[in-house]
């Protein structure tokens, strides 16, 4: 699903429209089976209420990606805005009319480039990147060089848990990313989708005309609603880098 999610809109479009196509046309073909079963058999066709089981389901699972899609959206906004306020906080320290670090100050400048160009750009946040790592333990070795400096300790102690909560942004920031490529919820959304245009047809096999309007009218909210949802299933897609303003400083 993530693969899909990262097309452009108008072939998403075209790929949910084509599943809900495809879908309503096999439970269109059941529809036809079952209106001839119904004819002979009448008390096979189940009865309405049972439309509500399947439907409920569907309901249940559509809402839960929902709510999955917009907690990943929070979360990544925070989680952006928490890594970017750090590492301000630790560039302010190593500046030159602050503590004058230039260690530091490199390896942060290094960092930013880094997340940048190898994390948010090329692996989407799902992966963590061998020079971002590399730049984190340089920021920390320059912080374990403050105390062999004379530095206050209070201003080792404040560079020290803004450091903490460098890694631990970053870690969300990544942990998102992972859990926006998650397809389980996408899969039990296609099956339930399914599933329900069969309940719909079973349930209309004595009235296939109203069957039939069912189907269409179902298909369009699916897919209208399965569109708007992948199109934020990842919060980084239309989100820029917490450091392009930094860099173009």
């Amino acid at each position: 699903m993530h693969t899909i999610a990262s097309l452009p809109p108008a072939l998403l479009l075209a790929a949910i429209t084509f599943f809900c196509i495809a879908a309503m046309g096999l439970a269109l073909l059941l529809l036809r089976y079952a209106s001839g079963v119904a004819s002979k058999a009448p008390e096979l066709v189940p009865v309405a209420a049972f439309l509500g089981t399947i439907s409920t389901a569907w309901a249940l699972s559509l809402g839960f990606a929902a709510s999955d899609v917009w907690s990943l959206g929070s979360r990544a906004d925070q989680a952006s805005a928490w890594e970017r306020s750090a590492v301000t906080r630790l560039l302010g320290i190593a500046e030159p009319n602050a503590l004058d670090i230039p260690v530091m100050h490199s390896a942060l400048l290094s960092y930013m480039h880094a997340v940048h160009n190898r994390e948010w750009n090329d692996k989407g946040n799902r992966l963590s990147d061998p020079e971002v790592d590399a730049a984190l333990q340089a920021v920390r070795l320059a912080i374990v060089g403050m105390t062999r400096q004379g530095v206050a300790d209070p201003l080792i102690i404040k560079a020290a848990q803004d450091f903490d909560e460098l890694q631990d942004a970053r870690n969300e920031r990544l942990a998102v990313g992972q859990s926006a490529v998650d397809e389980t919820k996408w899969w039990l959304v296609l099956f339930l989708t399914g599933l329900s245009m069969v309940a719909i047809a079973v349930v209309h096999a004595d009235r296939p005309g109203a069957g039939r309007n069912a189907l269409i009218i179902f298909a369009i909210a699916a897919g209208f609603s399965m569109w708007i949802l992948v199109l934020h299933a990842n919060p980084y897609q239309d989100m820029s880098s917490p450091f392009a303003g930094l860099l173009d400083t």
